[in-house]
């Protein structure tokens, strides 16, 4: 069997059958179920039958390793975030799209909420099964679970999240346009070419991940669920240096100069002299600052996690081409899981952060439950309190229509 190395955040050795774990591993024609007999305890209790004993032939079983912390944060905790935050962002989505609300940044925030509910959502069905099946530490998969399990993880799920990324450095360079060149902006990010920019987003993230659509997850003569890296490392170190790149360090980057530059224009604000009236100037500029103080605060919740991501994934990949270990397999699924805990928490927070800070998607809120209530319980009488209520309400909502400048320095 040709050398190979496999990538310990899929790669699934026992922690005893192997002293030197790294996020990458070598391992020399191993295969868990062609074991010296010392070891053999491994596995009693698991489900073997289908698996030959001759290494020369092919498994019809592979087995994933699950570390305790995995089972029960992804069977209970994961299910539970990843459906609140999509039920969160469901709200969102629905704000957005009232016409009242269509603006080109509320487009791109959106968007950022569709695609941050399905990075989780993806992963439910294989996570639920993989997760819930396991026994002794293993999990055992045929051919057609391993395959949906891994490309949900590593090619859906990861392609989703790519685009929020990528979304989100769209929505920081909107709003630092709208900060330093307030009118302008409007033409620039005009609603049907933000859409265009939402589309060609979303094609390239799936066209940059869609290595994983060819290659195979299962390892018929080791009987391993994993990804395993060729020997000599050529097209699969290719693929982790360009989404390192694209998708970690670029967008990190470029998000965080973009935020720190807003913030130092929010915090030296002068109104800039135009056609408009002293009163108009006065709003538009405030309504423009409230947008961008949003926007700054998406910012750093989405950097919050991606930040030490991309600096794991980079020392990792450097000293494992230096031919230097870094990271055991138990400590690099445990960095995985509160990376992606942290990710979701983040996308929650983004719907607070509308609560909280904007006064227009808390009206437009309430107006649509309002009229929910209208519309479900159309026989009862309105109490005079209730019609005042809605009607206040519905006022609230227009009169911010009639007040906007521009459609560019409205946000939500």
């Amino acid at each position: 069997m040709a050398h190979t190395r496999n990538i310990v955040e899929r790669n699934d050795m026992p922690d005893t059958l192997q002293d030197n774990h790294t996020y990458w591993t070598s391992s020399s024609g191993y295969s868990p179920l062609n074991d010296s007999q010392d070891n053999r305890h491994l596995y009693e209790g698991l489900n073997i039958d289908n698996v030959s004993e001759d290494s020369d032939s092919a498994h019809t079983v592979f087995f994933y390793q699950i570390h305790d912390f995995e089972e029960k944060i992804y069977i209970y905790f994961w299910t539970f975030l990843v459906i609140l935050t999509a039920a969160a962002n469901v709200l969102i989505i629905a704000i957005f799209v009232r016409k009242s609300m269509r603006t080109s940044t509320n487009i791109i925030l959106l968007f950022i909420a569709i695609s941050d509910s399905l990075t989780g959502l993806v992963t439910l069905p294989t996570y639920i099964h993989v997760f819930t099946s396991g026994s002794l530490g293993f999990v055992s998969l045929n051919e057609s679970w391993c395959e949906a399990f891994m490309i949900s993880k590593f090619y859906i799920s990861k392609a989703f999240h790519t685009v929020s990324i990528w979304q989100t450095l769209l929505l920081g360079f909107q709003r630092f346009c709208c900060v330093w060149f307030p009118f302008k902006t409007s033409s620039w990010f005009a609603i049907r070419r933000t859409l265009i920019a939402v589309a060609v987003i979303t094609i390239c993230a799936f066209v940059v991940h869609s290595y994983h659509l060819h290659i195979k997850k299962v390892d018929k003569l080791d009987g391993w669920c994993q990804w395993q890296i060729e020997e000599p490392c050529v097209e699969s170190c290719i693929f982790l240096w360009i989404t390192l790149f694209l998708v970690n360090i670029l967008p990190s980057g470029l998000l965080l100069v973009l935020t720190i530059l807003m913030i130092q224009k929010l915090f030296h604000h002068n109104i800039r002299k135009c056609s408009l009236s002293a009163e108009q100037s006065r709003e538009r500029d405030q309504q423009n600052r409230r947008a961008s103080i949003i926007v700054v605060c998406i910012a750093i919740i989405f950097l919050i996690p991606e930040i030490p991501y991309g600096i794991f994934l980079l020392v990792t990949a450097i000293k494992t081409h230096s031919g230097n270990h870094v990271f055991a397999l138990r400590s690099n699924r445990l960095f995985h899981v509160v990376y992606e805990i942290t990710l979701v928490l983040g996308f929650h927070a983004n719907f607070w952060v509308y609560i909280i800070m904007n006064k227009r998607f808390r009206d437009e809120l309430k107006s649509m439950f309002l009229d929910i209530l209208r519309k479900v319980l159309p026989q009862r009488t309105t109490s005079p309190l209730t019609t005042a209520t809605v009607e206040m309400s519905q006022t609230q909502s227009h009169s911010t229509k009639g007040t906007d400048v521009n459609e560019q320095t409205t946000m939500v």
